[in-house]
Parts: C-alpha cells; structure tokens; sequence
C-alpha cells in the first residue's frame, strides 16, 4: 500500500513522524523520549511486529494494557489512550521463539483510534500535538532537586539500595526524571499518570510525592510487571 504525504505529521525540526502507528502493548512498564527500554517478545504476532519494524525501519507504539481489577479476561485487552513512539534498535535472541528488544523513545502521542489487524495486533491513528516539547532536548529544568534526592535517600535507605551517587549527581534533571519515571516500581496508573504529564516539572513533583508517600507509608509501590 503506498504511504501518502497526509500519513505523516511534519515538524518544523524536520523529523517526520506517523499518524499510523503498529501497537506494542508492555505492562507495567512506560518508555520516556530518548530513553531507552527492553522489552521481552514472545507471543508470535509481536515477534512478526517487532521484526518487521527493524527490517523495514519503521516505528512501534509502546503503550500500557489496563490491567487492573476491572479487567475481566476479555480480549483485546483494553489499552490506555496515551503512549510513545519509539525505534527498535536492537533484536536479542534469548531463547527459541524468545527475544529482547531494545527500543528508543521518540514522541509521546494520544490515540485518536484503534483498529485490529489480521494478525492479531492493533495499529493506532495518534496525535502528537500535546508532546511536541518532547522533540526539543532539555538538559536543565526548574525542579526540587534537593527535596527529590532527599526522598531517594530516604528510599533507598528504606530498602538497603545502595545507590551511586556520584552517578546520580552528575547526572542532568531531565535525564534523571526520564530514568526516575521509568524504573521507580508506581503501579501502572501511576506511570501512566507520570507519562501524560506535560511536563518534565511537573513530572519530578509527582515522582517526589509519590517517593515520599512511600517512605510515609513504609511500603514500596506495587512492582511491575512486563
């Protein structure tokens, strides 16, 4: 099928992104622009979506599944509206029929609709007007950095974490709430709630608040699962 000049959303830095994006469904887990995350595939339509996607360079839409108490079994498993364009930029073969793949955030997007393929994947019409900042790198943002690092001891102590620090310091605000974002174990609501926040400031309020309610609670946030 050929792909028309409407199909695309232009930016002014010259990056051409899709307005039809193949899904890429991982739970518990979100993907920041220009961070990177691994993801295991093994259900074979995945597989095929995945190796399609580095073979003709192309992109996939990491986006969460709701798989909360509500969920009852149904197929297809319901998605959230809001995800990330990313580039596959790596395939690890682990085992038959098992692999690892590396992807790189792009763009945060909204979904606009959602149609299922043949193959059992889904492919998304998506916007990507809310996140435009995202194509815009930032090195330093206006945030809390001692209250941040405050809560992170006092987690990390909480926990027997031994952290490096000196990694943590010479790393950039933005860098450090992208990784924080990321890895930090929120159940899937909150990641998902970290993820449409427009900002990288009000990102880092949220991930402080939820850090010290922990440490308040005494209980870490619910694990992830991919």
């Amino acid at each position: 099928m050929l792909v028309g000049l409407m199909d695309f959303f232009y930016h002014e830095s010259g990056l051409r992104l899709p307005k039809i994006v193949s899904l890429l469904p991982v739970y518990g887990s979100i993907l920041m622009p220009r961070a990177q995350l691994p993801v295991p595939i093994f259900e074979e339509q995945y597989l095929r979506l995945v190796s399609d996607a580095i073979r003709e360079d192309i992109y996939v839409g990491v986006i969460q599944p709701i798989l909360d108490d509500s969920y009852n079994g149904r197929k297809p498993m319901p998605l959230f509206s809001s995800g990330t364009l990313g580039r596959i930029t790596e395939i690890v073969e682990i085992e038959e029929q098992r692999v690892v793949v590396n992807i790189v955030g792009v763009c945060r997007f909204d979904i606009v609709e959602v149609t299922e393929t043949a193959t059992g994947c889904r492919n998304a019409q998506v916007i990507y007007e809310r996140y435009l900042q995202d194509l815009q790198e930032r090195t330093e943002i206006q945030i809390d950095r001692e209250r941040l690092l405050q809560a992170l001891d006092g987690y990390f102590r909480q926990y027997d974490v031994a952290p490096n620090w000196k990694e943590i310091d010479q790393t950039t605000d933005a860098k450090l709430i992208a990784a924080l974002t990321m890895v930090c174990p929120f159940d899937a609501r909150e990641k998902q709630a970290l993820l449409e926040a427009p900002s990288l400031e009000l990102q880092s309020e949220m991930i402080t608040q939820l850090i010290e309610f922990a440490n308040f609670e005494g209980a870490s946030p619910s694990m992830t699962r991919h």
